[in-house]
């Protein structure tokens, strides 16, 4: 899986926004009308696909009613639905997001669970598997994160509020050392980059680029000016 080159998605800036804003213990729809509001089209998209939970009162009283998580997840079942068939929904589908829960909810122990993070790295997984897949022409291709990878984040000391990195990290690293032995180097307190300096030049190589495609397609590029994860 790791030789695949991660590509570029172009998620939508104002839902990536959200995803990345402290909004999960909000009792206000402000702050995400605040971000939709300006975008007339998304706004009218919105509005369309949510009808079914429209009372008359508008899109301000559905949000309030489904609360964030909720419409964060149906809101993202609009995008996907565009990127499988084409065309934006007429209603919201739970179905469509069900494996991005499942990956935020294999990790949620380890992330500050005031942000969506792991929701953003699901859903960036998901569309991105669907571009490998038809660059590719193998609709068995997908990027997958390893079951040993919970074993790991359990060493690190607290939550981390970009788990989305700290797992992408992990998943390179695992790649490169196998389980056992990156395990070693982790007890033992190896930094990072006294892993990277391990790996052959191929290895890095595929790594920062697969990381930059991830920063490009998240909108995020600091994380590659600072340090801390």
């Amino acid at each position: 899986m790791i030789k695949l080159h991660f590509p570029f998605v172009n998620l939508p800036q104002e839902f990536v926004t959200l995803l990345k804003s402290n909004l999960s213990v909000t009792n206000s729809s402000g702050p995400i009308l605040e971000m939709i509001g300006p975008n007339r089209a998304l706004l009218s998209i919105l509005e369309s696909a949510f009808k079914e939970f429209d009372t008359g009162r508008g899109l301000e009283k559905v949000i309030m009613t489904l609360g964030w998580s909720n419409f964060r997840d149906r809101m993202a079942s609009v995008y996907i639905s565009k990127s499988i068939y084409g065309e934006f929904p007429s209603k919201t589908d739970m179905e469509l997001v069900e494996d991005i829960k499942l990956i935020e909810n294999r990790f949620t122990d380890h992330s500050v669970n005031s942000y969506s993070r792991l929701f953003l790295f699901g859903f960036y997984l998901k569309l991105a598997n669907f571009e490998i897949q038809h660059r590719e022409d193998n609709k068995f291709l997908e990027i997958k994160i390893p079951e040993e990878l919970g074993a790991m984040l359990k060493l690190s000391q607290g939550r981390s509020e970009r788990i989305d990195w700290l797992i992408l990290i992990l998943v390179h690293f695992n790649s490169y050392f196998g389980e056992k032995t990156l395990m070693n180097h982790l007890v033992a307190g190896k930094k990072f980059e006294e892993l990277y300096a391990q790996m052959p030049k191929e290895d890095q190589q595929i790594m920062g680029q697969n990381l930059m495609a991830y920063g490009a397609s998240i909108q995020e590029s600091d994380i590659f000016l600072y340090e801390k994860v």
